[in-house]
């Protein structure tokens, strides 16, 4: 009930965004309104897609797993487990969010599920033939080990303050 609410406040707050838009310019929000509406058809697929396989994944790996290799008690092995993995992936955030809400809901710790939602966005390997041909090869490796290392302090400071606050 409240991602109900909250998602008809956020689109109750857009579409009076919009109206205002409308008001003092109506090409521009003729406009707004033919891209928001593009955008949502290109990432339908996407959407669609990551739904199912969250679906047909979630009917072979248990909660049990999930809490297993990524819950409280995995400790490193889990977030090394999930950043590793979540690497090899290049997700945008708004597909990333929902499965990290299903993780958390499965049983996977705080702090592995931050690192997931940050490994997953910001940390591509699959990216890295792309970044070298065009920045060199020393750049790209520089930039995925930091991002690498900065999304396990992300998850290790996420659970600390979990666990002391929340």
């Amino acid at each position: 009930m409240k991602d109900l609410a909250f998602a008809i406040i956020i689109n109750a707050v857009i579409f009076v965004v919009w109206l205002y838009l409308l008001a003092k310019d109506k090409k521009k929000g003729i406009q707004a309104v033919k891209v928001g509406l593009q955008t949502i058809f290109e990432m339908l697929p996407l959407i669609m897609v990551i739904i199912g396989s969250l679906g047909i994944l979630s009917s072979f790996i248990t909660p049990e797993q999930i809490s297993n290799y990524l819950g409280d008690r995995s400790g490193l092995k889990g977030f090394l487990f999930i950043s590793i993995i979540s690497s090899f992936l290049q997700i945008p955030g708004i597909i990333a969010f929902p499965i990290a809400q299903v993780l958390r809901q499965s049983g996977a710790a705080i702090g592995t599920v931050a690192v997931f939602a940050s490994a997953s966005t910001m940390s591509s390997i699959i990216t890295l033939p792309i970044e070298m041909k065009y920045l060199g090869k020393k750049l790209p490796f520089i930039r995925i080990g930091l991002t690498y290392v900065i999304c396990v302090l992300v998850g290790f400071a996420t659970g600390l303050i979990f666990r002391l606050f929340l």
